[in-house]
């Protein structure tokens, strides 16, 4: 005879078969609404993050590159028999994360309600709407995404552990924890978070003793975050009162992005608050108004009032320590969870037929309007246009646009771009404008010497250099203006500084033309030899086998057909297995009658 255990749960498959059935959905739909984006070329800093993930140079961020290096490993082996580019594989990598932080969320909502239906709205808002997209679409943002998942995965656990008092719920929120503090220093907040959860929703009297173990969890998490360098260039750059009061504008666009955001940029144009007037007064009102309702609403409807608190929550940290671009969408990419938390409360307050109709019209309209915007990254042109169109006058849109133009061959309208940039520099922040400064004198720089104008592209190279004299573009756009104008000696030392600057292939290479012309047999030498040895890595480099070998390649395509048959009948019995018992119920219900 088999026994039971004291503990056994016979509702626990069945929460555990909703939870996958849910996460069969949010494959499928973040699948269809990204796919909109899915073949996008990389953009701004995306191959750099890629290249540095391949190194051993990961700092305080070790998951979020190691997931990119497991990322270029699969790149590498399925690559071969697959047509798609290499930013293709990365963006679907930030899609399955995406869709895992959604079922993360439903799995938290499951556990603190006991009900699937405000899980399922909370998780399907988070998946398909339009804010997240920077989060998804971007590949760089995957820090932000992939450290997100981990909360809530933290929050998940802790929320079973809470119901079951069982010790390995724990250490999985531990780790989740610390995998999220490894994963990007907005973790942080993970144990103020944990404490909020404690407090609404399991014992307040009892916080006190849960505030000393979320402690220890806080020491794990912050390490990282201590370990980052460079922090006091990055936060000094404004005076901090002055940042905080920003934040009220700030805040309210984030409420205007995070209800129904009707224009999405990937640059925006927002200045620091330099005086109290009554606009920032009442932007002010408007977030403390929003703040004390999640308060209120704490006794009242605790989901939402838990939902309002967790969304300011998520914000702390770029609420509070002075980053130089004042607004970013993937920031509310987490934040976002509190919202979808709060509407599932009010959901579930309101508990009428016509509000889940409602719901579900408004996620559809919200998942068309997320594929619409995915589309807009296919074109590096059109994406950054729509800002232009938006933000005419600010600087860094200008000089990444003019940077498009040249490289797709239309140089005048690259140099107007250029030279209007050059008109708002004083619009830059205090952080960003040297290099600014220093980019867009390089692309002039670039733009004159296909013109010819070897006197103006000069003027802009040194212009380039006094910005930043450590800068090793500047000295490239010098040289390649003085190789030019056939004063070789000259050029050589621009090279020289190049070199010594950024060591590498090309650096190597025009070192070597401009030492040969100017007739320095020594140093055309060594820049031989160093070339060498980057030609004879490369080579290494493209020798190692990667990918699959072509006589193995059908079979690797029949393996990847047989896995995704095999998803496809997971997907299937998951469902299966989860509508069969209401199949049942309802035949018998027929039978009675």
């Amino acid at each position: 005879m088999h026994y039971r255990r004291a503990d056994f749960d016979p509702r626990r498959g069945r929460r555990a078969a909703i939870v996958r059935v849910f996460f069969v959905f949010a494959i499928t739909a973040a699948l269809l609404i990204y796919s909109t984006g899915l073949w996008a070329p990389y953009h701004l800093d995306d191959p750099q993050i890629v290249k540095i993930s391949e190194t051993v140079a990961w700092g305080t961020r070790v998951l979020g590159f190691a997931s990119f290096w497991l990322n270029r490993q699969v790149l590498l082996v399925i690559g071969t028999v697959l047509p798609w580019r290499e930013p293709f594989y990365y963006r679907l990598g930030n899609v399955f994360i995406h869709a895992f932080a959604a079922t993360a969320l439903f799995w938290f909502m499951r556990e603190i309600t006991g009900r699937w239906v405000p899980a399922a709205v909370a998780g399907a808002l988070f998946l398909v709407h339009p804010v997240q997209t920077q989060a998804v679409t971007y590949i760089t943002q995957r820090f932000e995404s992939q450290a997100a998942m981990f909360m809530l995965f933290s929050a998940a656990a802790y929320a079973r552990f809470r119901r079951t008092n069982s010790k390995g719920w724990i250490i999985a929120t531990v780790l989740f924890g610390f995998a999220a503090g490894l994963t990007k220093e907005t973790a942080v907040v993970l144990p103020l978070w944990l404490l909020l959860i404690e407090a609404v929703f399991f014992e307040p009297a009892r916080l006190r003793k849960w505030a000393v173990y979320m402690a220890g969890l806080g020491v794990l998490v912050v390490i990282p975050s201590l370990q980052q360098g460079g922090v006091r260039t990055t936060l000094g750059w404004i005076a901090w009162d002055r940042y905080f009061l920003t934040q009220g504008p700030v805040v309210t666009k984030y409420f205007e992005l995070a209800t129904w955001p009707r224009h999405q940029h990937l640059f925006y144009d927002f200045q620091p608050v330099s005086n109290v007037s009554w606009s920032v007064v009442l932007e002010w009102l408007l977030v403390l108004g929003v703040a004390g309702a999640g308060i209120y609403l704490r006794r009242r409807d605790r989901l939402a009032g838990f939902g309002i608190l967790s969304f300011f929550i998520f914000l702390l940290p770029v609420m509070l320590l002075p980053l130089p671009d004042l607004l970013n969408e993937h920031r509310l990419y987490g934040a976002f969870a509190g919202v979808a938390i709060a509407v599932a409360g009010c959901v579930q307050a309101v508990n009428r037929k016509w509000a889940m109709v409602a719901v579900g019209i408004l996620v559809v309209a919200l998942g068309v309007k997320t594929a619409r915007r995915n589309s807009d990254w296919n074109d590096e042109l059109k994406l950054l246009e729509i800002d232009h169109a938006a933000f005419p006058y600010n600087p860094q849109i200008l000089t990444q646009l003019a940077s498009y133009y040249y490289v797709r061959g239309y140089v005048n309208k690259s140099l107007d771009l250029n030279l209007e940039a050059r008109r708002y520099e004083d619009r830059s922040n205090t952080y960003h404008s040297q290099t600014d400064h220093m980019v867009t004198a390089v692309n002039l720089s670039s733009a004159y010497l296909a013109k010819d104008n070897l006197k103006a592209a000069e003027v802009e190279a040194r212009r380039a250099i006094a910005a930043k004299p450590n800068g090793p573009y500047a000295w490239r756009a010098l040289g390649f203006v003085q190789l030019q104008a056939k004063q070789f000696q000259k050029a050589e030392e621009s090279f020289r500084r190049y070199a010594d600057l950024a060591p590498g292939t090309e650096a190597w290479q025009v070192l070597q033309i401009a030492a040969g012309r100017a007739g320095d047999s020594e140093t055309e030498k060594i820049a031989a030899e160093k070339l060498k040895i980057e030609e004879d890595r490369a080579s290494v480099e493209q020798e190692k086998p990667a990918g699959i070998p072509h006589r193995y390649q059908s079979y690797a395509i029949f393996a990847l057909t047989l896995a995704v048959l095999m998803g496809v009948v997971w997907a299937v019995w998951t469902i299966w297995s989860a509508a069969s018992p209401l199949l049942r119920s309802s035949k018998v219900y027929i039978r009675k009658l």
